[in-house]
């Protein structure tokens, strides 16, 4: 089976660009920055689940594209930005924010004893109590 491009190289690589703007323009829409990953507590379910859907969103539209186009280059450049973009965000929301190192624990074995808060020393209830 040969896989026959419709495109000339020049077209192939500007829808290529353009699939890598949507895959990451999916991302963006979808998942809060890389930074604020980064920050927050390690394997979190929402962020991760967040991640699972921007995948597939973006693989779903570059299977059409490569189904109308029957181009592989293109289909090349956005499924590398796919992977890319990615694995970043799922190493951001693996990295324990107060070691700055991937934590190994399973998303299960997290608890948030193993995670507290930061306790600034404000007493948020009033003198009396309520």
């Amino acid at each position: 089976m040969s896989l026959k491009s419709i495109l000339k190289p020049e077209s192939s690589v500007v829808t290529g660009l353009a699939e890598a703007a949507a895959v990451i323009a999916i991302y963006q829409m979808s998942l809060p920055n890389v930074t604020d990953v980064r920050t927050a507590h390690p394997h979190n379910g929402d962020v991760e689940a967040a991640r699972r859907r921007a995948a597939w969103k973006a693989a779903g539209i570059l299977g059409v594209v490569f189904l109308l186009t029957q181009d592989l280059n293109s289909a090349l450049i956005g499924g590398a930005t796919l992977a890319v973009i990615d694995l970043h965000y799922k190493h951001a929301n693996a990295v324990h924010p107060g070691t700055g190192r991937v934590d190994g624990a399973a998303a299960a074995a997290v608890s948030p004893a193993d995670h507290p808060l930061p306790d600034y020393g404000i007493d948020v209830a009033p003198e009396g109590g309520y």
